[in-house]
């Protein structure tokens, strides 16, 4: 009888210890996936010039974009990002290059984009033309938010 209970305690103790293994490995592997899906999600909603969606995922400063419509209502985010959609090209993510851990809740990707027949977005300013874009993802009050815009290109 000894041994049936010390049996069930050690098969206990090992159920235990492998559940909660799984649980830490989960917590490591899911907030990657998450910064990673949440750039993706981005991504898709620029292709699909999806202005709500950008606000939602959207957590940068609006001033870059409220300078190119003011006369747009500055409480009004989905308009002015509609708004801003309509200057860029179509574009749509190509590939993640790069992915790295800046913090516990920030990290940064090196991006290309693509145009919508494929061949690769370059974007200049002044006299270099790039294309490779970084973008961060950020956790802002619980959420991760993508701090960069769109590039522009008149």
């Amino acid at each position: 009888m000894k041994k049936m209970i010390f049996a069930c305690v050690i098969c206990a103790l090992f159920l235990v210890g492998c559940s909660s293994n799984n649980e830490a490995n989960s917590d490591k592997m899911s907030p990657d996936e998450n910064v990673q899906q949440t750039l993706e999600q981005y991504m898709q909603a620029i292709a699909n010039k999806d202005a709500e969606k950008l606000v939602e995922l959207y957590g940068g400063s609006y001033q870059g974009l409220m300078n190119l419509s003011p006369e747009t209502d500055p409480e009004d985010e989905q308009k002015i990002f509609n708004q801003y959609l309509e200057l860029i090209p179509n574009i749509s993510l190509k590939e993640i290059l790069d992915q790295t851990e800046v913090s516990k809740d920030e990290y940064k990707f090196v991006i290309t984009l693509q145009h919508e027949d494929g061949t690769l977005f370059q974007a200049q300013e002044s006299d270099i033309i790039t294309d490779k874009f970084t973008y961060t993802v950020k956790r802002v009050d619980g959420k991760l938010k993508v701090m960069e815009l769109p590039p522009y290109q008149p």
